[in-house]
């Protein structure tokens, strides 16, 4: 079975885009789309999350275009990012699909399904560490954590305030989870790791600034309007859907996630224990037990 350490890179084009993807894990079963958090490319997801899912699943793993091996603008909304990705399963000829979203992937997911039902059957909904759009009732993070997440250079240190709990047992969860990311490597897949988005600054902040414009729009209630945003429209999901997230999440409201799973119509939720924003880092294994335990039931 191909795994996250050996997968390797596919590419496939539209006339003004080219998407870089892995496909990996099962050769039987709808296939789990994995969408990423901020400055997140597919070298930077959890190699035991997404082998664990993979025991059970086809994963698909894609790269936002403009960021890591995908070549193209990043997107400025989330509704954007949305058409693209909905275009990329075009492209691949999936129209069949699991969608897992982490952080600001998740707002991606919910957009995915809101306004490609036409194009694509989104069967299952994974929603892990967010929220939804801005609204009365779904509060906004009233953390400063802009500093730590749009830094020149992403070191452990800042996921250790951003991701986990400021304990002991969160920073050990940390350095554990950023060891694990050395798992692929060039000797595994024959391919060199890529960079956090905007890593090092190289390319001006230019991807940081979008997906920033993209979340800033996002968080704003008179600009998610319609299409653009979910907080409205929550009960419109008619999949079943699962809405994941630690018992003090420092990024989103842990909160949020009781507040959304109230909002869709088949809807479960699921709190880990001592943990905040990287919940599915910190429990891998058990996380991706109770996904594929949701995605079977």
């Amino acid at each position: 079975m191909t795994t996250y350490q050996t997968a390797k890179t596919q590419y496939v084009s539209s006339s003004t885009s080219r998407f870089a993807y892995r496909r990996l894990g099962a050769s039987q079963g709808t296939p789990l789309l994995c969408l990423i958090h901020f400055r997140g490319t597919m070298d930077k997801w959890d190699p035991l999350l997404i082998n664990s899912l993979a025991e059970a699943r086809p994963v698909i793993l894609v790269d936002y275009l403009g960021i890591g091996q995908s070549e193209g603008r990043v997107a400025p909304s989330f509704r954007e990012s949305a058409e693209d990705i909905a275009e990329f399963l075009s492209l691949i000829k999936v129209d069949k699909i699991d969608l897992l979203g982490f952080s600001i992937g998740a707002f991606v997911v919910q957009l995915v399904a809101l306004n490609h039902g036409d194009e694509l059957t989104v069967e299952h909904l994974i929603i892990c560490g967010s929220s939804s759009s801005v609204g009365p009732d779904m509060p906004e993070t009233k953390n400063d954590y802009i500093t730590d997440a749009t830094v020149k250079n992403l070191e452990v240190q800042h996921f250790k305030s951003l991701f986990f709990a400021r304990t002991s047992e969160g920073g050990k969860a940390a350095d554990d989870w950023w060891a694990r990311l050395g798992a692929r490597n060039e000797s595994t897949s024959g391919e060199k790791p890529t960079d956090w988005a905007s890593q090092g600054l190289k390319d001006e902040g230019k991807a940081m600034m979008a997906q920033g414009q993209a979340y800033a729009g996002f968080q704003n209630a008179s600009s998610s309007q319609g299409r653009e945003g979910t907080y409205g429209r929550l009960s419109e999901l008619k999949m079943p859907v699962l809405v994941a997230q630690g018992s003090d999440d420092w990024m989103f409201p842990t909160l949020n996630s009781f507040l959304f799973q109230q909002k869709v119509s088949n809807g479960q939720l699921i709190v880990y224990p001592n943990s905040g924003h990287g919940f599915l880092y910190q429990h891998a294994r058990l996380f991706a037990k109770h996904v594929i335990a949701f995605l079977e039931g």
